[in-house]
């Protein structure tokens, strides 16, 4: 038996169509009422991030929060696969609500997306959409996994648990060793006792009874 599909909950109240539509003309979709005049700003957020190597960039303004709060990541991913099928492989999609951020990227790893979802702080000003999208962007390009600390824990942990490999099998082999010199001196001594005793020159075997 494969595995399970991965059930997912876009949205019902956005319809897909109209939002790529809004999206193709420069990278930005505000559906929330509130932020309608932050369009422009966001454009050229969404210009500058080429200059940081982050290409067609996509931001999405709901206008409310989605329970589950899922339920962004998955419009950002059913965004991503909808535009991958029309050609478009290389993408960054971000989706904000009034509290709720999610990201989705062909191009940035999964670390560098998680990180710009926090921001400088750890949590993006999403009362402040512009603002918010930049963080996302200069955290996200700047963001990189700490290989080399990384390494150096593994190689850490490595060295102890090699460490106490050792500690433990040279206790057990001690344990062993003195077991088998306890075993060999009750049959050093069983022997003894066991030892014919000559008596008026007749070999005899001594009775411990």
């Amino acid at each position: 038996m494969g595995p399970l599909p991965i059930l997912t909950e876009v949205p019902t109240d956005v319809d897909m169509s109209a939002l790529q539509a809004d999206l193709a003309d420069d990278g930005v979709a505000v559906l929330n009422p509130a932020h309608a005049g932050t369009a422009p700003q966001l454009a050229q957020v969404v210009r500058d991030a080429r200059d940081k190597g982050i290409e067609n960039f996509k931001v999405v303004v709901l206008a409310h929060d989605y329970n589950p709060d899922t339920s962004l990541r998955d419009l950002g991913t059913q965004l991503g696969r909808d535009l991958a099928a029309q050609g478009e492989e290389t993408m960054t999609v971000l989706v904000m609500s009034p509290s709720q951020v999610a990201g989705y990227s062909t191009q940035l790893t999964r670390f560098q997306v998680e990180k710009g979802q926090d921001g400088h702080t750890g949590r993006l000003a999403l009362n402040d959409p512009p603002k918010a999208t930049q963080d996302f962007v200069d955290v996200a390009h700047g963001a990189t996994f700490p290989f080399a600390a990384f390494t150096v824990f593994l190689v850490l942990l490595v060295a102890a648990l090699a460490g106490v490999a050792r500690v433990v099998t040279r206790r057990r082999s001690r344990e062993v060793d003195a077991a088998r010199r306890a075993a060999g001196l009750r049959g050093s001594a069983e022997s003894a006792d066991e030892k014919p005793v000559e008596e008026n020159g007749v070999s005899a075997v001594s009775n411990r009874e």
